[in-house]
């Protein structure tokens, strides 16, 4: 796929001429629509606009769900994705091709962890090529911004490559797990997961929920709190939303102007979807799975809508008490209980789910766990309690938080779409009816990594840690011979990704030595806390004080946690940003005092081709190659100094391996 090349830069640097001076193009993009996640699919239902509330949505169900009308869409949704991440690293490395790496067979790459040789040891009996160990160059830039989302700086860079010790990579690792930067990163990351937000199309949490929510979840990825607790935290406490931020789990499943059963339900599929990887609750609350799920999803397709029900009964007791602080300007938070008395009845005609009618006589559902052997309400616990305990006891809890790790690092799921896991289909050992094959890419692999999870206590720091630290992480995106689909399952080389929203953001200010202050507000318009980077921000939909810098990341698609879903979606939009937004275009030119052209321009000590080595240091984490050098030396004879360096630098700020993490 040809890229387009870069034409006149910021001060008349022409790089027309090289080809691998190329932007984030309408081709480059479509790229990066290749690497969108298929996260995807937020549930089996769909919205659609509520007409007598313009800007509301409301959830279709039943006959009208426009997913169950075209089951393809699930059925291949796998091939389409894999094909999506296929075609988008192909053709982005190809364009990249810097290093030349070669094809290695994989028994002479060095195993580090069961991860290496479950994977090399696969390939091996498929007689499958695996893709070269990452550069230094490759790798130091990549687990920055998968550890932390943000690039490392010149000094960290030249450091690594520097440095001959065998093990610097291990170390490296373990230095940004836990650091400021990590906590950022992974904040962001199970904000979305858990749809953290001030406001959604079913619950105002106000900005002082959001907070809360905000504050827990970074103080438990700070302390690095065992998964296993957060969870049982967020759905058993009690407690005032703007004080116990884990509540908002909880307040998150509230579901309106209907009957209670909908928030019950609401609440059930969130837990199924958050902390199992199980989108087919929200269908089977609508009805039976036979009839509707056969060619979707083999578990669901053998559940009944009395078995989802049983979930929801775990939360026919819970209770949401909306207390109103201020009437102008709007604001309320919620005081979540259990009460002593409640049942999840079959006797409603209206809301956001198909009829609920007693069954042979049954008009009230008992809580019923609806995986393994199933499970109730023990002696001395509340309902939420025991749905917690039930969940995080169970095998499926650690499964699905391995496959959303594992997705993040490594851009494709162990199980793809990461939250439509299909129980029936994962072990390896099972007889599948006809028609039927294995959900995970590596089964072996995903119960390695489940297992080990388990055993080191649900730390995700340790999850992280051996996944990066693995060579199958550290493999080259570069694949000389000739790469097909059917290799994505082997993990046969690393996948490229677009960086996320937040990370283009911060990226742009570290390269250019720029900082950023954000205020937030609350919902009375006071302030609260300011961050410095766009990874700090508390949902995606900050900073509503700085409409720009919003519109700006909004560009490229981080959501709404709500109906919206994080994208990597193209759009020439975001290629025009790169190019001309103001955002970028403050941060080229010497009149910024303190910015990275101006500091280098103010040294008239550095020769041309340091300075052009330090722009390439900041903006890419490599060193320019010689072809590059003999590119932009001469722009400093024939354009100046400041116009040279300004080009270099807005040309660099738009080149592909600065927006992609390869």
């Amino acid at each position: 796929m040809p890229i387009t090349r870069l034409g006149k830069a910021p001060g008349g640097a022409s790089t027309s001429k090289r080809k691998r001076f190329v932007s984030l193009t309408i081709l480059a993009l479509a790229a990066a629509f290749a690497l969108n996640q298929f996260g995807g699919f937020e549930s089996f239902a769909a919205f659609i606009e509520d007409q007598d509330n313009p800007g509301t949505y409301r959830k279709i169900s039943g006959s009208d769900c426009g997913y169950l009308q075209n089951p393809d869409n699930f059925r291949n949704a796998v091939a389409q994705h894999r094909e999506m991440v296929s075609e988008a690293t192909t053709t982005v490395a190809a364009a990249l091709n810097d290093t030349g790496a070669e094809l290695v067979p994989p028994q002479s790459i060095p195993r580090k962890n069961f991860i290496d040789n479950i994977i090399f040891d696969r390939m091996q009996r498929d007689n499958v090529q695996s893709a070269s160990i990452s550069t230094d160059e490759e790798f130091v830039r990549r687990v920055y911004l998968d550890i932390t989302g943000r690039i490392p700086s010149a000094t960290e860079v030249t450091a690594f490559l520097a440095d001959t010790s065998a093990t610097k990579r291990d170390a490296l690792v373990d230095k940004l797990i836990g650091s400021p930067e990590y906590v950022d990163k992974w904040t962001m990351f199970f904000g979305d997961l858990y749809k953290n937000n001030a406001r959604s199309t079913n619950v105002n949490r106000f900005t002082g929920g959001r907070d809360a929510f905000y504050t827990y979840i970074k103080d438990a990825v700070s302390k690095n709190k065992p998964y296993n607790q957060m969870a049982k935290e967020m759905i058993a406490d009690d407690g005032d939303n703007f004080v116990q931020g884990e509540v908002n789990f909880i307040v998150g499943g509230t579901i309106p102007m209907g009957p209670t059963q909908d928030t019950m339900d609401g609440t059930a599929v969130e837990v199924s979807r958050a902390f199992l990887g199980i989108n087919a609750t929200d269908c089977l609350l609508c009805h039976d799975g036979a009839g509707h799920l056969d060619s979707v999803n083999l578990w669901g397709s053998q559940k009944t809508r009395l078995d989802a029900w049983g979930m929801s009964a775990f939360f026919a007791r819970t209770r949401r008490q909306r207390q109103v602080l201020s009437q102008q300007p709007n604001n309320a938070k919620f005081i979540v209980s259990e009460t002593p008395n409640g049942e999840y009845q079959l006797n409603t005609t209206t809301g956001n789910r198909q009829v609920r009618a007693p069954i042979n006589g049954q008009s009230n559902v008992a809580p019923k766990y609806f995986l393994n052997t199933g499970g109730g309400v023990n002696t001395g616990e509340n309902r939420r309690q025991a749905i917690a305990r039930l969940v995080t006891a169970d095998k499926q809890f650690a499964r699905a938080a391995v496959n959303y790790i594992w997705e993040k690092l490594m851009v494709e799921a162990l199980v793809s779409p990461s939250n439509a896991f299909d129980p029936a289909r994962l072990d390896p050992a099972a007889t599948l009816p006809s028609g039927w094959t294995l959900q995970p890419a590596n089964a072996e692999l995903l119960n390695s990594l489940t297992d080990e999870f388990i055993k080191q206590n649900y730390d995700i720091r340790k999850l992280i840690a051996l996944i990066a630290k693995s060579n199958t992480y550290q493999l080259s995106s570069q694949y000389s011979g000739t790469w097909s689909l059917s290799l994505v399952p082997y993990y046969a080389r690393k996948f490229i990704r677009r960086l996320d929203a937040e990370e283009v953001h911060d990226a742009i200010l570290k390269a250019t030595n720029f900082t950023a202050t954000y205020q937030m507000r609350d919902s009375l318009n006071q302030n609260t806390f300011t961050v410095n980077w766009a990874m700090q921000l508390p949902d995606t939909l900050e900073p509503r004080t700085n409409p720009q810098i919003a519109n700006f990341m909004n560009l490229f698609i981080r959501g709404d946690r709500d109906v919206k879903p994080r994208s990597l979606e193209p759009s020439i939009q975001q290629s025009l940003a790169l190019m001309n937004n103001t955002f970028v275009m403050g941060k080229i030119h010497q009149a910024n005092a303190g910015s990275a052209v101006a500091t280098l321009l103010a040294n008239t000590a550095l020769t041309d081709q340091q300075i052009v080595t330090q722009l390439f240091l900041n903006t890419l984490s490599r060193n320019p190659r010689q072809d590059e050098l003999d590119a932009l030396l001469p722009l400093f004879s024939s354009q100046g100094k400041r116009q040279a360096t300004e080009g270099i630098q807005w040309a660099l700020l738009n080149k592909m391996d600065f927006v992609f993490n390869y």
